[in-house]
């Protein structure tokens, strides 16, 4: 991408001929959509029998918008966030672009083929934004947005895009939408649009009364501007009759539910509607009507903004002169336009049958034998679109990675920790000494929902500051008042300050971990969460792995070791999280040195856009002894493959003879694996201790080798010897991310860990509730090699 291309924002042509060529390729995008659907549904073979599924009426609503976005408005680094049910007609639009080949098209649905939610990863062409789950993709675009400010103000970076949302009126259900609308008024940006497909059906039932008004102010509140796209050109004309404000007052006042089922009524009901609505109007409607036939006043309900070639070309004008402010466009349409099930209550998964199809196919003028055809290229509707396109200099680059220089992060930091230390305060040591490495501090940005003290981000902070959109002075430092943080906020700064929403942090972390793929400029984002809460935000978390992100997140504090603030604040789960998620590697280190390594090769991760993963770190607050001090490049192999040996007897003279143990560990549990086994060694047992920094990366390492044949780093690491030694895991978290090490020993495993909710207490309390504590590694012991109950 060319860091130098600043283009003027494109204005739309509204003359005639550019309405009536949108509006045959509306029609042709109508029946590619549709007939897409049929096909993979009713025409192509389906083996397993299986539903394949598709939304007809959810496409067809926005045919009209998209349209008109992407043959007319779209310049060529613009993004867009296409609503999921609506994937159909973007390929149906890439298609007739010419950036994608015929044949997918009927691949809808199919293993290789076309996604059924627009997918940047699995997609062919065309998807910059991943929408699978509802109200996600949208939000992403805010933060791809602030992405673009972001880089503008640190790296010079004039990019022309603007981050455009195609969604669901239904979709603003979503509750992570309205927390993140405040973010793009609060950072000030602008070329960030939304369209609002106000159809007022949800997947089960009509909108309620005022809701597009609840819709409007909550935009508003936020500070966006509205544009209504309301009323279509018709309608506008009738309005302007003598009595036409009557039809106005009608169509404003007219439920919803009244208003779809008129959608499936002939004229002379709706007419009948009409007439009698109020008691002291109804002579004069009558009267308003009486030079409108029933045809044309059905055509009349139905000529909605949002299907308006004209209105729609007005309202992107009307956007296109509020660069510096995010825009709503609320565009009333029709869920299912230009199809029979128009408006039905339960049109939302509803498939057309043979004979709608071919009806449709005949009134839109398709040939049979032709239902996949574009248009020749000395086609005049052909001409027109490529001259449309090399006017906005129209060549999509969507998944253009441009090449920067590879930037060197080393191996280690050469950090001195203390004698005891808990990994969340070396996380944030090592943030600081990260800061003195100018090529790689540039490149990193960190993120926090509200949590950036209590996750030990503030020296990071105090020496890089807090992005803001303009110099904002530090009123403490200003009047004197001493402060551990100083909060200074300027576009220079570092550091992206969220409210408390989990989502949102997800999702900058998603937009930011793709800044080099969107916009050519490698970031290193790293967040802070509290671990209870990374399940709050699960979904966003999902979806920036799906869409193929890389950043770095830090879960803490985990576990119990938030004993004092009772059981919602101790998470247990989140190790199988980290474990389940695909494009995240979970780690748990146990020692200052081992996050040290581990944090330099997850940034070295980041700067793999080909192969490289996300990495999550549970990091806790418990202090506990450093058993290791320094790190060597055998060590650092062994602690990113996930784990090694830190008591090791198997060179003991008498190993053989003396009753043995292995104890796998993860994190600050390795502190009570330590104290049984020297326990146990005082009674004649020896209990091996293998530090487990990633169950996850041992696992996918098994998993992958055992698929393969091959040997994994598991076999170095516990030899066939080593085997039929019977097991104890342990870790402060659920059980199960440890327990799968059963499946490599022929030897009976005691899992140890959190399986139940905690509450207030002593970190030992808690510990011997779990039984977690080193009296229950030591009966655990002695169970498994005297078999004890």
């Amino acid at each position: 991408m060319d860091a130098a291309l600043d283009l003027a924002p494109w204005t739309p042509a509204r003359d005639p001929d550019t309405i009536a060529n949108l509006d045959t390729l509306a029609q042709r995008v109508l029946w590619l959509s549709t007939y897409m659907i049929h096909h993979a549904n009713k025409i192509r073979p389906n083996p397993d029998g299986m539903k394949v599924g598709g939304h007809q009426a959810s496409c067809a609503s926005v045919v009209s918008l998209m349209t008109a976005l992407y043959f007319a408005v779209l310049q060529p680094h613009d993004h867009v966030a296409v609503k999921p049910h609506a994937a159909p007609v973007l390929h149906a639009i890439q298609y007739l672009l010419g950036h994608l080949p015929q044949h997918m098209l009927t691949t809808l649905r199919d293993f290789g083929g076309l996604q059924a939610y627009p997918s940047r990863t699995k997609d062919p062409a065309g998807v910059t934004i991943s929408t699978g789950s509802v109200g996600l993709g949208a939000a992403a675009t805010i933060f791809g947005a602030l992405t673009q400010r972001y880089l503008r103000d640190h790296f010079g970076t004039k990019a022309p895009s603007r981050y455009i949302a195609v969604v669901g009126d239904a979709e603003l259900d979503e509750g992570n939408v309205p927390e993140a609308l405040g973010e793009a008024s609060a950072y000030g940006l602008g070329n960030l649009w939304w369209l609002v497909d106000i159809n007022r059906q949800s997947l089960d039932h009509i909108a309620p009364e005022g809701q597009v008004t609840q819709i409007a102010r909550m935009f508003e509140a936020k500070g966006w501007e509205v544009i209504w796209l309301k009323y279509g050109s018709q309608q506008r004309a009738f309005f302007e009759r003598p009595t036409g404000h009557f039809l106005r007052q009608w169509i404003d006042t007219c439920t919803n539910a009244e208003y779809q089922s008129l959608l499936n009524a002939d004229g002379a009901e709706i007419r009948r509607a009409m007439v009698e609505w109020g008691p002291t109007v109804g002579a004069d409607m009558a009267q308003v009507l009486s030079a409108v036939d029933d045809t044309t006043l059905k055509a009349l309900l139905m000529n909605l903004g949002g299907h308006d070639m004209a209105e729609i070309l007005q309202a992107f004008t009307v956007a296109a002169k509020s660069p510096d402010r995010p825009v709503a466009i609320l565009a009333y349409t029709i869920k299912g336009w230009g199809l029979p099930i128009a408006g039905h209550l339960e049109n939302h998964a509803a498939q057309l049958t043979q004979a709608h199809i071919t009806d449709l196919q005949t009134r839109l003028g398709i040939a049979a034998g032709h239902e996949w055809d574009g248009y020749d290229a000395d086609a005049p509707l052909a001409q027109w679109m490529a001259e449309t396109q090399r006017q906005r200099a129209s060549t999509p680059r969507p998944h253009a990675v441009v090449s920067v220089p590879p930037l060197q992060v080393p191996e280690t930091l050469d950090i001195s920790f203390p004698e005891r230390a808990a990994t969340q305060g070396a996380f944030g040591h090592i943030l600081v000494a990260l800061s003195h490495l100018p090529e790689v501090a540039a490149r990193v940005i960190t993120t926090s929902p509200d949590v950036a003290i209590s996750t030990n981000l503030a020296n990071w902070i105090n020496q890089r500051g807090i992005y803001a959109p303009m110099e904002r002075p530090n009123y403490w430092a200003k009047h004197g008042i001493t402060s551990l943080l100083q909060w200074h906020e300027s576009a220079a700064g570092q550091h992206i300050e969220l409210g408390i929403a989990e989502n949102n942090f997800y999702l900058a972390l998603a937009m930011f971990g793709l800044a080099q793929e969107l916009h050519g400029e490698l970031l290193l984002p790293i967040g802070t969460v509290y671990d209870p809460f990374v399940a709050r935000g699960l979904d966003a978390l999902t979806y920036a792995a799906y869409a193929g992100a890389k950043f770095l997140f830090a879960g803490t504090p985990s576990g119990l070791s938030l004993n004092r603030e009772g059981g919602a604040h101790q998470s247990v789960y989140t190790p199988l999280i980290g474990m389940g998620l695909p494009g995240v590697l979970y780690y748990e280190p146990a020692y200052a040195a081992e996050l040290e390594c581990i944090m330099c090769w997850g940034l070295q991760q980041l700067t793999d856009r080909q192969h490289g993963q996300s990495v999550y770190l549970r990091l806790s607050t418990r202090p506990i002894t450093q058993a290791v001090r320094h790190s060597t490049p055998s060590w650092r192999r062994q602690v990113l493959a996930g784990g090694y040996w830190l008591r090791d007897y198997r060179q003991e003279p008498d190993y053989a003879q003396r009753p043995r143990v292995h104890v796998f560990a993860s994190g600050v549990m390795l502190e009570e694996a330590l104290q049984a086994s020297d326990l146990a060694s005082a009674d004649g047992i020896y209990a091996n201790v293998i530090n487990v920094t990633s169950a996850d990366r041992l696992f996918q390492g098994y998993v992958e080798a055992s698929r393969q044949g091959t040997l994994s780093y598991l076999d170095e690491l516990l030899p066939p010897a080593e085997r039929t030694i019977p097991a104890i895991t342990l870790l402060d978290g659920h059980p199960l991310t440890l327990a799968w090490l059963g499946a490599v020993l022929t030897a009976p495993v005691k899992p140890l860990g959190v399986m139940h909710f905690g509450e207030t207490g002593s970190l030992a309390q808690l510990y011997h509730k779990h039984h977690i504590d080193t009296d229950a590694v030591l009966t655990a012991i002695v169970q498994l090699l005297f078999r004890t109950p």
